[in-house]
């Protein structure tokens, strides 16, 4: 069975709370994600890109995302 060890889970945690309170029109930088729930660069892009392809999110650049509204479909 898979388990995550505590430490990883509360990053994601951190993340998951982050990302909740971000508002339509909010940037985030995924290095800041990164520094502040303490979850790699790498990860939290790989996220921030799921949450593009599912719409909540737009890339800007590299480093920064932008939170978007959700289109009904």
């Amino acid at each position: 069975m898979f388990s995550i060890s505590p430490n990883v889970s509360e990053g994601f945690d951190r993340l998951q709370q982050l990302l909740l309170d971000l508002r339509v029109g909010d940037e985030l930088r995924v290095s800041e994600a990164a520094h502040s729930s303490g979850i790699s660069v790498h990860v939290c892009l790989a996220m921030l890109q799921g949450l593009e392809r599912a719409g909540l999110m737009k890339q800007a650049d590299a480093d920064r995302f932008v939170r978007s509204r959700l289109e009904p479909v």
